[in-house]
């Protein structure tokens, strides 16, 4: 039981942390960011690797039933590259953050979500032959709707049992 919730906020951590990275970017020295001159220009090719960023794109995200406080919809963005599409959210209160790893294909999979919120690290994933939660996407044009039941743990009781919370996360990319 404690490896999993270990494993469990660990993965949060990390899939958030990743998230974040890859969104951030070098910015030194670089021309201040202007508005995109019509919507095909939205996303940026801002590496070698070609990764298409998006960021300030409508974003709702409900935990449990209810909508995670103090998300700001501008904070979320969508990296793609590398055949994944990362959905992401910084900190946006006291331990709260959203973070997707899927496919970027034309039917998309889920391969993890973190969620901290309210002191609880939730996730889903399936790793190594341990799956944790479950979740699905739909894609409607550049809007990807993310639900599921995530699993996880009180972090700041960890020892009080795994919790389970249905969760939906829609977001558009552009």
């Amino acid at each position: 039981m404690n490896r999993v919730v270990t494993a469990l906020i660990a993965l949060a951590l990390a899939a958030g942390a990743g998230v974040l990275a890859g969104c951030s970017g070098d910015k030194g020295g670089s021309a201040p960011e202007t508005a995109p001159a019509s919507p095909a220009d939205s996303g940026a090719d801002v590496s070698a690797g070609g990764a298409e960023v998006s960021t300030g794109g409508a974003a709702e995200v409900t935990v449990d039933g209810s909508a995670m406080a103090n998300l700001d919809p501008a904070s979320v963005s969508c990296v793609k590259q590398g055949g994944k599409i990362s959905i992401g959210s910084g900190a946006a209160g006291p331990q709260q953050a959203v973070a997707v790893v899927m496919s970027d294909e034309a039917t998309p999979r889920v391969e993890s979500v973190a969620l901290l919120v309210d002191g609880n690290a939730l996730g889903v994933s399936d790793m190594m032959g341990v799956k944790t939660g479950s979740a699905e996407v739909k894609v409607d044009g550049d809007t990807y709707t993310v639900s599921g039941e995530a699993q996880g743990a009180d972090v700041k009781n960890p020892m009080a049992g795994m919790i389970t919370k249905p969760f939906t996360i829609k977001v558009t990319c552009s």
